[in-house]
């Protein structure tokens, strides 16, 4: 069999290799073994939330899965740029991929570390049962479990959720399938997280809402309950990271934070309402039509990122040798700003152009004015050309207009 040319690349700490038919191509299953080095940011948030789950749970020895390693690159990474770790599985079903990982793995001199890494050839949840039913005692339940698939994370939510650490489990979760959760497939995306999606100004927050409460509810069937840690976007994909707890009645009263998002497709009105359909109104507050009305759900509607464990990424980040470093301060500031918001957004621009100003207002301007007549205001990590606020929506536009 022809030997694969393989072309060496630096990412972090960490030299790697992948196929050099795969270098600079557009990411898809078929390459020989994915690699995408946008998802670069994904990797650098990824070791840095792990540092700081380590340090805020204080855990001593951490278990990490990561499922669908690929070239094993962010695995890797994590032996390297992350202490206490007693045993990482490394896994991808492309036998392909496993024959590149522990290539990676003596490329960074770890084949030393073999009671540390144990590298798979296996589909996620048969990996996820095996765990879960083990009961030898190197295989505890995972404190980490990574879920980076190409597409839905749905398949593999269940599974999971029957082998991570019950209590104070960090989950991470990855889906690209972003047309589906921002609106363009409604249909795929009622079928894949069981929630009606809206594509609209503010269809990525909607769709990283969908994904929180569909993550819920799989976990609550497994009588786990989520606490979401960070939420993100960026290029192609939404990053979930969560904390698990058990206890069935605080999980019961997390049923009040999932509903329902209703907009008003004539004027732009939108609000947020809490689990029942039926009481949903059925004319436009703002414009009176009736029949314009639509609506997303369901969905989480409570707050999607926890400000201490944010705090802690943002003091570990200043230490990280990424060339998305700013960019990484700017999400999780924004990602601060945002939490205590109402759900959705306002684009600036697209607002201009619909009241057809001859010229955009800076972005700063317009949330000092907001701030200025008391109230809420802030930037959104989702799209920074955009602001939330709790000012109405028709107060917005004329102030616009005087500015």
């Amino acid at each position: 069999m022809k030997k694969k040319a393989l072309t060496l690349i630096k990412e972090g700490l960490t030299e790697f290799y992948i196929h050099t038919i795969d270098n600079g191509s557009i990411p898809s299953k078929a390459m020989n073994v994915f690699y995408n080095k946008r998802m670069e940011i994904n990797r650098d948030i990824s070791t840095l939330a792990i540092n700081a789950y380590r340090d805020l749970f204080k855990k001593d020895e951490l278990i990490i899965v990561d499922s669908m390693a690929a070239s094993g690159l962010s695995a890797i990474r994590i032996l390297k740029e992350c202490s206490k770790i007693k045993k990482i599985f490394i896994n991808d079903i492309n036998p392909e991929a496993v024959k590149l990982i522990k290539k990676n793995i003596r490329l960074n001199n770890l084949e030393k570390n073999h009671s540390q890494i144990e590298v798979t050839n296996k589909d996620a949840n048969l990996l996820f049962s095996e765990i879960a039913n083990s009961s030898d005692e190197i295989h505890k339940k995972p404190n980490v479990i990574s879920i980076d698939p190409f597409g839905t994370p749905n398949l593999y939510m269940d599974s999971a959720f029957k082998t991570i650490e019950k209590v104070n489990g960090l989950m991470c979760i990855t889906a690209t399938d972003t047309a589906v959760l921002f609106g363009v497939r409604p249909k795929a995306c009622i079928r894949k997280y069981l929630a009606k999606p809206l594509h609209t100004e503010y269809c990525k927050e909607i769709g990283a809402r969908i994904l929180i409460y569909f993550v819920s509810r799989i976990a609550n069937i497994n009588k786990i309950g989520i606490i979401p840690l960070l939420t993100f976007y960026s290029s192609h994909f939404i990053r979930f990271l969560c904390l698990s707890f058990k206890n069935k009645k605080k999980i019961s009263s997390f049923f009040k934070k999932s509903g329902y998002i209703i907009h008003c497709n004539n004027c732009g009105y939108r609000s947020a309402f809490r689990n029942n359909i039926l009481v949903l109104p059925k004319e436009c507050p703002i414009c009176n039509n009736k029949g314009v009305l639509d609506y997303a759900g369901p969905l989480w509607i409570d707050k999607i990122h926890d400000v201490d464990f944010i705090q802690k990424l943002l003091i570990l980040n200043r230490t990280l040798k990424s060339p998305h470093k700013k960019r990484i301060e700017k999400l999780l500031t924004l990602a601060i700003e945002e939490n205590n918001m109402p759900i959705s957004y306002y684009n600036v621009h697209k607002l201009c152009q619909n009241l057809k100003l001859p010229s955009v207002p800076k972005i700063e301007v317009i949330i000092d004015k907001i701030r200025e007549m008391g109230y809420r205001c802030s930037r959104t990590h989702f799209d920074f050309l955009s602001i939330k606020s709790d000012l109405d929506l028709p107060t917005i536009k004329d102030i616009m207009y005087k500015l």
